[in-house]
């Protein structure tokens, strides 16, 4: 079995294109995002007074790191937020 492909919501996208995806991978995005962000300030000793070139390849590094947590289950954000989704209609 495949796992499934996490990618990052594009800035761009607005409330009402979020909502018609898939609750599922949304949840896993957002836990893959939030690890992200967990991981850069955790690796922040690491990447101080470095070069940008090790600086960028650290940030590849840990959003691939970030992605791969997130598909073999991630540490329990995504099921914490579909348990609690409530479907509403948006005006």
């Amino acid at each position: 079995m495949e796992p499934a492909k996490i990618e990052f919501l594009v800035s761009s996208l607005g409330y009402q294109e979020i909502l018609k995806k898939d609750k599922k991978e949304v949840a896993k995005e957002f836990e893959a995002i939030l690890l992200n962000e967990f991981l850069k300030e955790a690796f922040k000793p690491f990447t101080k007074d470095k070069s940008l070139q090790n600086k960028l390849y650290y940030d590849a590094f840990l959003e691939n790191i970030s992605r791969k947590l997130a598909q073999a289950g991630g540490v329990g954000i995504a099921k914490f937020i579909l348990g609690n989704w409530k479907d509403e209609k948006v005006k």
